[in-house]
């Protein structure tokens, strides 16, 4: 988020500031993470035991993200709306 006409980012309970060429890795060595809807449109998740139709569809994603970053925004928009739709139904 901006802040003062500054890029930062939240850690805990601190505000950094940060470079647009910043990358943040992490790791896992659960099988299925799962993460919220809110939070998997905005990373990329890299499968490391992936099947080659799943990794077709990640590099699929990241063409359609380089190419095409208004259905990348629009998918984006339809996983959260769907994520919310399936709260208020429960």
């Amino acid at each position: 988020f901006k802040q003062g006409g500054v890029n930062q980012i939240r850690l805990g309970d601190a505000n950094i500031e940060y470079s647009d060429s910043f990358r943040f890795y992490m790791t896992t060595k659960l099988r299925n993470p799962h993460y919220l809807p809110e939070v998997a449109v905005k990373v990329t998740l890299l499968n490391f035991m992936i099947t080659p139709s799943g990794l077709e569809d990640q590099l699929l994603g990241v063409v359609v993200r380089e190419e095409r970053p208004d259905l990348e925004q629009q998918k984006n928009e339809l996983i959260v709306e769907s994520a919310k739709n399936n709260r208020i139904l429960k």
